[in-house]
């Protein structure tokens, strides 16, 4: 375990320990925590390994796939992109992409929010695919055509579905209508402006597949084993789920989701309004979360999982990677340690 990289009542020494404690007991190999207050202190630690076999410890500068962290990415570009006239929030999806079998209704605000009723692409069968083929680049019409194999779960607009293949079809759009990369997108109108600096969407090809050096190891599990997943190529989650990110990058973009400062405050708004999830406290605006009032996303993909969200009511952003999907117990690794942080947080304020 490091120490913390502040002396912040937050994340004492004690504390680490009993987070620390936490990460061993639900056999997570390595996490990063950061924390940053109200009054703009910041705390970060890295607790365990970034990888098993080596033995080598995870720094809290350590570069790690975000998964789904990603959307909230490509929603800002595409939030962006709405502000300049190269896209409406309410434009019918099916006149943009009309080679796609994509029903009347479905429009690039449906898609954001995840009321699109889309079918899925990210099916048990496609993970044993995944897997088969660690290393395929995929192409995002190859993961559509996936999709649309199935049936529209629900007339859109009419209920709420998470849907990795709405933000697969919002990645098209956005190269379609400006002719340019994503990735390259991404830097420019959101990356960039924020300083994140160690931050990416990895290039769809071989080459992609490579975290930068030192390389953290990411674990996959399977039953009682650990698989190492690392390699995976990202491509099949493309701006569903590719990103890799730092803790400190990822505090910077989760306080950029609530403030809204590359936003007018109209398109903020429009992100903010969030549509119940049913069967659960949360709620899910345009690439954003509402966790019970923390905002901000979790992702989760063979190997990796993390937690960015800023907290309003008190200034407080909370940022948790891991470099394993889920931990012993089935929880989400990262979501876990970020709920255990937040009631530490909530019980030192008191």
């Amino acid at each position: 375990m490091t120490s913390p990289s502040t002396d912040l009542p937050v994340l004492t020494s004690t504390f680490l320990d009993t987070l620390d404690a936490e990460r061993r007991r639900l056999g997570i190999p390595g996490a990063i925590v950061a924390v940053r207050t109200s009054d703009g202190a910041r705390s970060s630690a890295a607790l365990g390994v970034r990888d098993l076999a080596a033995g080598t410890p995870l720094a809290v500068d350590s570069v790690l796939r975000v998964g789904s962290v990603t959307k909230t990415i490509v929603g800002t570009v595409v939030l962006r992109l709405v502000e300049r006239g190269d896209l409406g929030l309410d434009d019918d999806v099916r006149d943009l992409v009309p080679d796609l079998p994509v029903p009347s209704g479905v429009t690039v605000r449906r898609l954001l929010d995840m009321t699109s009723g889309l079918p899925e692409y990210t099916t048990e069968k496609f993970l044993d695919t995944l897997l088969a083929a660690p290393e395929r680049v995929w192409e995002p019409r190859e993961l559509l055509d996936l999709a649309f194999t199935g049936e529209q779960h629900f007339a859109p607009g009419t209920s709420w579905e998470y849907c990795n293949a709405g933000y697969i079809l919002l990645g098209m759009l956005v190269e379609q209508v400006t002719g340019e990369l994503v990735e390259d997108l991404a830097r420019r109108l959101v990356l960039d402006p924020l300083g994140m600096s160690d931050t990416a969407l990895p290039a769809r090809t071989p080459e992609g597949r490579h975290l930068p050096d030192p390389t953290v190891r990411g674990y996959l599990r399977d039953g009682d084993q650990l698989v190492d997943a690392t390699d995976i190529n990202p491509s099949w989650g493309w701006t569903a789920g590719n990103a890799i990110s730092t803790a400190a990058d990822l505090v910077l973009l989760a306080e950029e989701l609530v403030r809204g400062d590359l936003l007018t405050a109209e398109t903020q708004a429009a992100r903010l309004t969030a549509i119940p999830v049913p069967d659960t406290e949360w709620a899910y605006g345009l690439g954003i979360a509402n966790f019970g009032g923390i905002w901000g996303h979790n992702g989760q993909l063979p190997g990796f999982q993390a937690f960015a969200g800023h907290e309003p009511a008190t200034g407080r952003t909370i940022v948790v990677l891991a470099n394993v999907d889920r931990a012993s117990d089935e929880t989400n690794a990262a979501d876990t340690l970020a709920a255990l942080v937040r009631r530490h947080l909530a019980a030192e304020s008191a």
